[in-house]
Parts: C-alpha cells; structure tokens; sequence
C-alpha cells in the first residue's frame, strides 16, 4: 500500500507542477516518490535477510539486522516528512 500511496503522490504532484502549480510541487512530489526506489533498493535486502528461515531470531546478527531496518525506515519516514512539509508550505503561499 506505501508504494500504491508514494507512487499516486509523486504522480500528483507532478501533474500538478507541469498545470503550474509550481516547483514546490515537484520538489515535494520527488521527495515522496524517492521512498519507492529507496524501499526496493536499500531497505528490500535487509529484510530479505530479516525473513530469512535460516536466520536464528535471537542472534546477535538478528538484532544487528533489525537495528539497521529500523534506521532505513527512519530515512524513509524522514522523507516523506520531509515531502509533507514542502507540499504544506506550497499550500499556504497560494492561500496567503
């Protein structure tokens, strides 16, 4: 569903910028749209390994490898934030 959302709010928001909304948009559209690639790239090797069968749970190597897939998804949700903030600063310039 995060690639479903991230993929329709890139889209968005670059349909909006090229009907002129601005270059907020498309900033905040890439931003958001960074996640999928980033998700699939980075993040999708990690967990592989986390799910893995022939990973023992209560390994040292577990722990390591959850405490990495926790800082990943910091960056992603930092984004994504990210992305949320230049599309509200976008929203109140064209309300002022």
């Amino acid at each position: 569903m995060q690639a479903t959302l991230a993929a329709t709010g890139f889209l968005a928001a670059l349909a909006a910028y090229l009907l002129g909304a601005g270059t907020p948009w498309l900033i905040g559209g890439i931003l958001v749209g960074l996640v999928i690639p980033f998700t699939l790239i980075v993040i999708l090797p990690t967990n592989r390994r986390l799910l893995s069968p022939a990973l023992a749970k209560d390994t040292p190597e577990a722990a390591r490898l959850l405490d990495r897939w926790g800082k990943l998804h910091a960056v992603r949700s930092v984004l994504s934030f990210i992305s949320f903030l230049v599309f509200l600063c976008a929203l109140s310039q064209r309300f002022r």
